[in-house]
């Protein structure tokens, strides 16, 4: 396949062996025009107890045009469930994991970098730490990608993990945790990690955010 390019005035051609389309999603919401429930660009609205515009009336999924994640789905319907039932419960959306299931895997949970520092300006910190150090991964045979950590610098508050490597949509389960127990790095660092195990490397990282690292190459 060839494709032509037109950017800023300028034409080129790039060829590949396969295309992908991603264009997004638009809501299917036409049907609801009639019933009152409030729209938003055609998503339906919700507060964070999943309630929409009418009483009793909850919405939750790629409905809402939140994140459009299984998980997340999953979880606002527990959310949703919960105050059907005359409990007082919120989504918190803090710390949504997202992974992408390719060879390596990319795994990350909260802020990015740069959204820290828009938010935080010169008080971000940042841990890095390479599979290619971490014992686990050389006797698996892939030490490909790193762990990154973004904290901010006055209580080393975690703030976001990313992860690209081996294991990584499973590792960011302990990142989601930590951001959501409002973890320090010093917290993460301090806990006992097992060896050989990749979950090392979110400790290492922590480490040298803070300062001090033992293992990093």
């Amino acid at each position: 396949l060839k494709a032509c390019i037109d950017t800023s005035g300028q034409s080129r051609y790039i060829s590949a062996e396969k295309v992908l389309v991603a264009v997004g999603r638009r809501p299917a919401t036409g049907a609801f025009e009639g019933l009152g429930l409030k729209l938003e660009r055609g998503w339906v609205a919700v507060d964070e107890g999943m309630r929409t515009s009418i009483e009793k009336v909850y919405a939750v999924g790629d409905i809402t045009g939140k994140y459009q994640l299984a998980h997340v789905a999953s979880h606002q319907g527990m959310v949703a469930a919960g105050n059907a039932a005359g409990e007082n419960r919120a989504m918190d959306y803090r710390a949504v994991p997202s992974c992408i299931f390719t060879d390596p895997e990319v795994a990350s949970v909260g802020l990015t970098e740069r959204e820290a520092r828009d938010q935080y300006g010169d008080g971000v910190k940042v841990g890095r730490f390479p599979f290619v150090a971490s014992g686990r991964a050389l006797t698996l045979g892939d030490t490909r990608g790193f762990v990154k950590i973004v904290a901010d610098s006055r209580w080393n508050e975690i703030l976001g993990v990313h992860i690209i490597g081996p294991g990584a949509t499973e590792l960011i389960a302990e990142a989601v945790l930590a951001i959501k127990l409002e973890c320090t790095a010093e917290e993460l660092a301090d806990a006992i990690h097992a060896h050989p195990t990749l979950s090392e490397t979110l400790m290492e990282a922590s480490l040298d955010l803070l300062r001090i690292p033992i293992h990093k190459m």
